[in-house]
C-alpha cells in the first residue's frame, strides 16, 4: 500500500507539476472561459441598457440575464464556448496519456517495473492521467461561471424563460437547472471532469497497445469525428422515415462532442450515461489486453 501511495504521488507531481503539456491544455481552456465571459459582460451590459432606454427598468425582468445562463456550458452558441467543445478531447488526453509511451522509450517505465508491478505502474499512471485532464477540463468551466457571477446576479433561471435560456426538459439535470442552478453548475462540471478523465485513460490505454502517442491521439480524434459524421446521417435517415423527434435524439446523433454542453434532445441523459459507461468499459478493455502483452 505504501509503495502504491509513493508512486501514485511521483505520476501526480510529473503529471501536475513542470508539465508543459499540462499547463498549455489548462491555458487554453482559460483563454476560452475568459474570453467567453467577456462577451457574456457585453451582453449583460447591452442588454441593461435596452432595459433601460426602451422600458425605463433597471433590470431586463428576466431570468435570461444571469450568471447561470451566460455559463459556457449553457450558452453553447457563442463562438468560445463552439471551440471548447471541438478541442476538449485534445485537452484532455494532451496533459498526461502521452506518459506510458513516452516513458517507455526512454527507459523510465522499464525502472518502475523493477520496483512494482506493472498493474500498480499502470494504475498510477491512469490515475494521473485522470486527475490531469479532469482538471484541464473542468476548471476552465468553473472559472468562467466564477466570472459569470461577477459579471451578472446569481439569480435563480425560470422555466417562462426556456425560449431564452435553451434548457427543456430534454436536458440532463434540467430540474436542478431551474431550481438549484449552482448545484446544477457543480454537479454538471463534475460529470464533465469525468468524461474528459475516462477519454483521457481510454487514449492512455491505446497507447499501451500502439505504443506511439501522437497518431493515436490523431486518430482516436478523427474516429469521433467520423462518429459524428455518421450520427449525422443517421439522424437525416431516420427524419426522414421516423419523425422529427426520433431524428433529434442523442442516442442516434453519436456526438462525443457536445457531451461537455447542455444539450435539451431528446434522450439526451441516456446518450450521456451511455457514453460514460462506454468510455470506462473500453478503457478496461484495453487495459487488461495491453497488460497481457509484452509490455517491455
Amino acid at each position: 500500500m505504501e509503495q502504491s501511495s509513493r508512486l501514485m504521488r511521483c505520476e501526480l507531481r510529473k503529471a501536475l507539476g513542470p508539465n508543459l503539456a499540462f499547463w498549455v491544455s489548462l491555458g487554453t481552456g482559460l483563454f476560452l472561459a475568459v474570453i467567453s465571459a467577456v462577451r457574456s459582460s457585453v451582453v449583460f451590459s447591452n442588454t441593461l441598457d435596452q432595459a433601460l432606454r426602451y422600458w425605463d427598468q433597471s433590470d431586463a425582468l428576466y431570468s435570461a440575464t444571469s450568471c447561470f445562463s451566460f455559463w459556457m456550458p449553457v450558452d453553447s452558441s457563442e463562438w468560445a464556448m463552439g471551440v471548447f467543445v471541438i478541442l476538449w478531447p485534445l485537452l484532455a488526453a494532451l496533459p498526461y496519456a502521452w506518459s506510458w509511451s513516452v516513458e517507455k522509450k526512454r527507459g523510465v517505465l522499464a525502472q518502475q517495473m523493477s520496483r512494482a508491478s506493472r498493474t500498480r505502474c499502470l494504475g498510477a499512471k491512469a490515475m494521473a492521467t485522470f486527475v490531469s485532464s479532469a482538471l484541464a477540463v473542468s476548471v476552465p468551466l468553473a472559472v468562467n461561471l466564477i466570472a459569470c457571477a461577477c459579471i451578472a446576479p446569481a439569480r435563480n433561471n425560470w422555466v417562462s424563460d426556456v425560449l431564452y435560456l435553451g434548457v427543456t426538459y430534454d436536458a440532463p439535470l434540467s430540474s436542478l437547472f431551474y431550481n438549484a442552478p449552482l448545484l446544477f453548475c457543480i454537479l454538471w462540471t463534475i460529470v464533465v471532469a469525468i468524461v474528459a478523465g475516462l477519454w483521457a485513460v481510454l487514449v492512455l490505454s491505446l497507447t499501451m497497445l500502439t505504443d506511439a502517442f501522437a497518431p493515436t491521439l490523431i486518430a482516436s480524434y478523427l474516429v469521433v469525428h467520423v462518429l459524428s459524421y455518421i450520427g449525422g446521417q443517421l439522424q437525416a435517415i431516420a427524419l426522414a422515415y421516423l419523425g422529427e423527434r426520433a431524428a433529434r435524439s442523442a442516442l442516434l446523433s453519436f456526438d462525443l462532442f457536445s457531451i461537455v454542453s447542455v444539450r435539451s434532445t431528446p434522450d439526451a441523459t441516456g446518450a450521456l450515461a451511455l457514453s460514460v459507461l462506454l468510455l470506462g468499459l473500453f478503457t478496461a478493455i484495453l487495459s487488461a489486453i495491453a497488460l497481457r502483452r509484452d509490455i517491455l
